[in-house]
């Protein structure tokens, strides 16, 4: 018997000395290294996109809204993320904002995988610094193709520690844009949207500023303002408060001089001066 050309040609070694099974071997394992978090409020479409990518061979964690993506972007620490837009707490645009703020996710890079394909949707997408879009329905060869280019042209550069100043903000949805703006200032701002989650934030990351929405405080009955007041009054942390004019008073009698606020509405500059006082102070 004799090897027709083509079954000789599969056993030709490539250049790395494998054959081509050998080859496609070791590809699986990279690549199954690479941790991929989806973010969707749709069961059936996280399933799906669940079972394309596992079966290529990565790791995948699933989140069915925005903060649960956020929590497990934090801690899994993915190597991409594929994010829808229209969700429950937290859409997309939101949470992309969130994680492009936070040190700890900035080099991470996002997919918008979504059904709002409206000229103006992708417009404030790509304004926003988005990448990457697939639109639903979505072809499967085509988002496997965006998560391998995804992942080839990320750098996933480390920052470097200790050079920035560290801003921890818990804050609800409105505020969040003016905190944008401090990342294009140089600062690393983490936002939590509770004070518990404020409270083991900064346990962890030892911020050099905390930024607190004033009606989270009054919701928690000041109880999580008390804790991180007494946490950090040894280290003279500063603590800074927004409020509305007409609870200023309240607040300054609860909490004394500790604090520092900021009345709303405020805006970025307002808030960047703010900050730079308090941290001068320190």
């Amino acid at each position: 018997m004799y090897s027709l050309p083509w079954e000789r040609k599969r056993s030709i070694l490539n250049r790395d000395g494998l054959n081509e099974k050998e080859n496609v071997s070791i590809t699986a394992k990279k690549m199954a290294k690479k941790k991929i978090l989806v973010i969707d409020d749709m069961p059936n479409i996280v399933t799906m996109v669940k079972a394309r990518l596992e079966a290529s061979g990565y790791e995948v964690i699933t989140a069915l809204d925005g903060q649960q993506g956020l929590n497990y972007a934090y801690l899994e620490k993915p190597d991409l993320i594929i994010l829808d837009i229209v969700m429950p707490t937290g859409g997309g645009y939101s949470v992309y904002t969130r994680l492009k703020m936070s040190p700890k996710t900035r080099s991470v890079p996002v997919i918008f995988l979504t059904a709002k394909d409206r000229p103006e949707d992708v417009a404030r997408a790509y304004n926003l610094g988005v990448q990457y879009y697939v639109k639903k329905p979505y072809k499967p060869e085509m988002l496997l193709e965006t998560v391998k280019k995804a992942l080839e042209s990320s750098a996933h550069l480390q920052q470097p520690k200790g050079l920035q100043k560290q801003i921890l903000v818990v804050g609800k949805e409105a505020e969040i844009a003016q905190f944008a703006k401090l990342v294009e200032m140089g600062y690393e701002v983490t936002i939590v949207s509770s004070i518990k989650e404020g409270s083991d934030e900064a346990k962890r990351e030892k911020p050099d500023a905390i930024f607190l929405d004033g009606s989270l405080v009054k919701a928690n009955n000041y109880d999580g303002f008390y804790q991180l007041k007494l946490e950090f009054a040894s280290i003279k942390t500063p603590i800074m408060i927004s409020v509305t004019k007409g609870e200023l008073e309240e607040f300054q009698k609860k909490t004394g001089s500790f604090c520092s606020y900021c009345v709303k509405p405020f805006n970025y500059i307002d808030l960047l001066g703010l900050i730079r006082v308090a941290l001068q102070k320190n």
